[in-house]
């Protein structure tokens, strides 16, 4: 059977219903962004200011504990969760450039999945493994897929004509 789990973040507190009871973050408030729950539902990462940049954390659903993940100058977004729950990726502009970036979740090191000149938003950890984001790398917006490697990137279909 499965779960499902609601999240609303009103007011800088975070609240979750459907299986557990309502969270209230606690301490200063913070505007908490794009949670995105792991794959074994005990913990949500999201995105929220950091002392100079949007930052990733994580918040076990359990013991509500915070985690931050990332700390730099410039801002981390959109996470997320490998289908395993060991990684995530993310959107960054730490490199003066929006690209996609993989966390270790067990040793915080961060590898820098995407290098081209176009932004790269957006990216969802699929269960087959592929990662999908969006790119404006052909001065359009497209939907693209890469490996969790780097290679393989591939992009998915034409954009809708608006005409």
């Amino acid at each position: 059977m499965k779960r499902v789990i609601v999240v609303l973040i009103l007011g800088g507190a975070l609240f979750l219903l459907g299986g557990c009871s309502l969270l209230q973050q606690k301490g200063p408030t913070l505007e908490n962004w794009e949670p995105t729950l792991s794959p074994d539902n005990t913990t949500i990462a999201y995105a929220s200011p950091g002392e100079k940049g949007f930052e990733l954390f994580t918040r076990n659903l359990e013991t509500g504990e915070v985690n931050q993940l990332t700390q730099n100058e410039l801002d981390d977004w959109a996470p997320s969760w490998s289908p395993q729950g060991d990684k995530i990726v993310f959107s960054s502009n730490r490199d003066k450039n929006v690209d996609l970036y993989i966390i270790d979740l067990s040793t915080l090191e961060v590898t820098r999945l995407t290098t081209h000149d176009g932004e790269d938003i957006n990216p969802y950890w699929a269960a087959n493994n592929e990662i999908l984001f969006n790119s404006n790398r052909a001065d359009k917006w497209r939907m693209y897929m890469i490996d969790p490697d780097g290679n393989n990137l591939t992009q998915i279909g034409e954009p809708a004509s608006t005409e």
